[in-house]
């Protein structure tokens, strides 16, 4: 914790070479030259940071043997632990070193150049790295189940920072949101260069924070109602700037078809194939004939047909090791170099806007439950470049059931955001959805069992880093206090009311 607090790490010339794009256009053109830079500017730490995000969410190791595991989108090919939630400390040591050193910390450092320099349109540009600030808390507090360091993470001269609670991180996140959406002003300068997302359009991020308010808001609607109807009101208020509405309007990080600024896991597939598509994943795309299918997976090599590993299956000569004629890997769409990492897309606001209409919260919203859940599977199912008259006959044999409303969301929310493997986990907690035709279950049990004893089917919440417990022990017991005094896997988190 102590170098997350405390260090940044030196610009590479990786993400020197990233920061010179002007726009989501690329980043080949390079105009600085990375080994005479006396000083970043606040556009290079912002390319840095949205650049260490992306990989942090999209890497073999916290989206393949995490997330695509925990929402069991992935199996394992041979070596299952992670499938079976024993984690490997070092990678959950770096995951949290890396939101905090490599994403937190370059931002904190883009805002103080800012500050200092007060060139026109610094509080735009203040106000985006405020809002991606935002977006990396929302993933720390939820991953690592609530507490987390937050409102003193950032102080330089404090390497014991206190721990919040999950409600206050959530409530200090609604507020910067609303703060930044009134800041940013769409006539003054932003970003030329820099910003990999949205290159500078301030009305892009403000659609962005919206958006993103929007999925605080639902997390949380089960246990503070009160509050989340309150910013879900805001975030679809036209004043504050709308929301992502169209496709083009989606945050995506789009990578290049080259190394070392390709999708990461089309580069760890280049060496080894360690994930295949996962059998409860398969034979729920297959059950429906989602034209999904040949979009997400690869059939068996030289048949038409798609299988599905086993999920949690020991280390075995059982497994397929990867074998393309035993089992169906993964496609383009997720491992193709420039397979693009998804931050928050139209898809995600759909089905959002189908549950807060079939919660019935009157917060003006004009359509139905049904017309947004068959708008979210037509976004998801053209981002996926699946023929419309093959979107319709979909649409038929999913039905949008109102009295199981949490089973047809999340089931198609679920398939939606796939490559989303944290997203997709989490949404699978909140909303414990089944089939909504059948009524069976998704999901399946790790077929050799669990490896961690606190987890009999699946992880709740990824357990903090064990170097946090001498680095700042006291703040982190008192943490551990506030989840019931086990640093466990299999308490839920604090949202996570059923």
């Amino acid at each position: 914790m102590k170098t997350a607090m405390k260090n940044i790490r030196k610009i590479t010339t990786v993400m020197l070479l990233a920061s010179s794009l002007a726009c989501t256009n690329g980043f080949e053109e390079i105009n600085t030259d990375p080994n005479r830079a006396d000083q970043a500017t606040s556009a290079q730490l912002l390319t840095n940071a949205q650049y260490n995000f992306s990989t942090n969410i999209t890497d073999e190791w916290n989206n393949g043997r995490f997330g695509m595991y925990y929402a069991q989108y992935w199996s394992s090919t041979y070596y299952s632990d992670e499938s079976r939630y024993q984690i490997r400390e070092n990678t959950n040591q770096i995951m949290w070193n890396t939101f905090y050193t490599d994403v937190l910390n370059e931002l904190h450092e883009a805002q103080k150049i800012e500050k200092d320099s007060q060139w026109p349109g610094h509080q735009n540009r203040l106000a985006i790295s405020e809002i991606m600030k935002a977006y990396t808390y929302h993933f720390l507090t939820d991953i690592y189940g609530g507490p987390i360091p937050y409102a003193e993470a950032l102080n330089a001269d404090d390497v014991t920072p206190v721990y919040n609670t999950g409600e206050e991180v959530y409530a200090g996140l609604l507020a910067t949101l609303d703060e930044q959406v009134k800041t940013l002003d769409a006539a003054a300068p932003s970003y030329a260069t820099g910003d990999v997302l949205y290159g500078g359009n301030v009305n892009a991020w403000k659609r962005f924070a919206n958006s993103l308010r929007l999925r605080i808001a639902l997390r949380m609607i089960d246990v503070k109602p009160a509050e989340a109807t309150e910013a879900i009101r805001k975030a679809l208020d036209p004043a504050n700037g709308g929301i992502i509405s169209t496709q083009e309007h989606s945050a995506l990080f789009r990578w290049l078809p080259s190394p070392p600024n390709n999708n990461p896991m089309n580069q760890s597939f280049k060496v080894r194939v360690d994930f295949s598509m996962s059998k409860p994943f398969i034979d729920y795309l297959k059950q429906y004939a989602d034209p999904r299918l040949p979009v997400f997976a690869q059939p068996l090599l030289n048949t038409n047909n798609y299988v599905g590993e086993v999920y949690g299956r020991e280390n075995s000569n059982a497994s397929s090791n990867g074998d393309p004629t035993l089992v169906s890997l993964p496609a383009d769409y997720a491992v193709g170099a420039t397979a693009p990492t998804i931050w928050l897309d139209l898809a995600e606001v759909k089905f959002m806007l189908a549950e807060i209409q079939a919660r019935e919260l009157k917060v003006g919203l004009t359509g139905t439950a049904a017309q947004y859940y068959q708008e979210g599977i037509a976004a998801s199912m053209r981002f996926a470049g699946v023929r419309e008259e093959n979107i319709n006959a979909y649409l038929k044999k999913v039905p949008y059931n109102a009295a199981k409303w949490k089973d047809s969301i999340g089931s198609q929310k679920w398939i939606a955001m796939y490559t989303q493997g944290i997203q997709g986990w989490l949404e699978r907690l909140r909303l414990d959805f089944k089939d909504p035709i059948t009524g069976k279950a998704i999901f399946a049990l790790p077929a050799d069992g669990s490896l961690d004893p606190d987890v009999t089917d699946i992880s709740k919440r990824m357990s903090y880093p064990l170097v946090e417990a001498s680095l700042n022990g006291t703040h982190y017991r008192t943490a551990v206090e506030k989840l019931g005094g086990r640093n466990s896997k299999g308490v839920k988190n604090w949202w996570d009311k059923y």
